[in-house]
């Protein structure tokens, strides 16, 4: 069946806004394009065949109404029940229009942009619950009326993310992060090894099954929530020192051939092997990456080995001593990493070796926490309803 038959044949079938019925059928005869294009290269590609139990709804810019307060989903409810009109029961003309009441769905808006240029939307099943998803155009920014700035970003796991110019540099700390994934991969240990003494399908072994999925989708949420706090406070600072160009060292393939170097052999053990598998580096410079994009600051990469252990003064290769570069000809001590930040950026830029002015130590911490209270009043959406608390009495027996 073509587009235009799924959309003649689902209209007025469904209680929802015309257009979004229709953007339902564009996305159901895209993905099936998809499919279709797939399976002449891969044969084991399907079409679409599982039963959904929540569906994305997308939204087109006719079927919203969008003001400073609030979002309004417009939808239909007709006189007719869907499996009569499935079944045509109680329709003997199928031709005549279906009595309708227009309806709407009002949810407050909460985003400080403009959502005057959204023209996508979509109704998503996300952690047990639905999310009204919005797309908006963004502009980048115009850095051309500033001189060039270079800063480099070196990725690690004690610090997640180390970015450094000529005088100042940002250490944002990596160690929460690697912590939630430590415990995640022991917890997740932990429950298969008792999986394993169970009867698979039974009762017991289900429990165990759900008790996988709960801890894998919370600390996802966790771990993207540092992701985007710890990306955040590096683009801040670049945006803060007027950086055009942002240079980040790939450090993709560090496990490569570790079994038949002897070398790094002997420096992986168990414990470091778990430690680098279980690194987030490209979900945070994928983050950094479109981040920066859209401030206008050009992102590059490059390849970073040794970049901890030159020395940009004398130009020898020095072992660090801990989390503190020392040279000995020249007898200056700077952090490893904001030595390795610098070096990345020397490989694609010139940046001249002088003493830094400040060196900032973070961590991705929610800031309300530490907001009084007077701030979180300025901070507080003026449509936020205060919350019913429910007070349990405790009495003596």
């Amino acid at each position: 069946m073509s587009k235009t038959e799924i959309q003649a044949i689902r209209k007025q079938t469904y209680n929802l806004h015309s257009q979004t019925v229709q953007a339902i059928a564009d996305k159901y005869a895209a993905n099936r394009e998809t499919i279709r294009q797939l399976r002449k290269t891969d044969k084991k590609a399907n079409y679409l065949w599982r039963r959904k139990y929540y569906y994305c709804v997308p939204l087109k810019k006719e079927s919203m109404t969008i003001s400073k307060d609030t979002i309004t989903i417009k939808k239909a409810e007709y006189g007719y029940a869907l499996s009569d009109l499935l079944t045509k029961r109680k329709k003997k003309v199928w031709t005549e229009k279906v009595p309708k009441k227009n309806k709407a769905v009002v949810i407050l808006n909460r985003s400080d942009e403009d959502l005057e240029s959204c023209n996508y939307a979509e109704i998503v099943w996300r952690n047990g619950a639905y999310w009204f998803c919005y797309s908006v155009q963004v502009p980048e920014k115009d850095l051309s009326s500033y001189d060039v700035k270079v800063a480099g970003g070196d990725l690690g796991e004690i610090h997640a993310v180390t970015v450094a110019t000529e005088a100042k540099a940002l250490l944002v700390s990596g160690r929460a992060m690697r912590s939630l994934s430590q415990f995640r991969a022991k917890a997740l240990a932990d429950l298969s090894k008792k999986m394993s003494r169970c009867k698979k399908g039974s009762n017991q072994w289900e429990k165990y099954i759900q008790a996988k999925k709960r801890i894998r989708q919370k600390s996802k949420n966790l771990l993207h929530e540092l992701e985007h706090k710890t990306t955040k406070e590096i683009i801040a600072f670049l945006e803060e020192e007027h950086v055009t160009n942002f240079v980040i060292g790939h450090v993709s393939g560090i496990k490569k051939n570790t079994k038949k170097n002897s070398q790094k052999k002997r420096k992986t053990n168990k414990k470091r092997g778990q430690q680098l598998s279980l690194w987030n580096q490209g979900k945070i410079k994928q983050k950094l990456t479109y981040k920066a994009q859209l401030k206008g600051i050009v992102v590059e990469e490059t390849e970073e080995s040794y970049t901890s252990q030159d020395c940009p003064f004398c130009g020898g290769r020095h072992h660090a001593n801990g989390r503190n570069f020392r040279c000995s000809v020249h007898q200056t001590e700077i952090h490893r990493d904001v030595n390795g930040a610098q070096n990345i950026a020397r490989k694609k830029h010139h940046v001249d070796a002088k003493p830094l002015l400040s060196v900032v130590y973070k961590q991705p911490v929610w800031y309300k926490h530490f907001l009084s209270e007077e701030q979180r009043q300025k901070t507080k959406h003026p449509n936020d309803q205060p919350r019913k608390v429910k007070r349990i009495a405790s009495r003596m027996a």
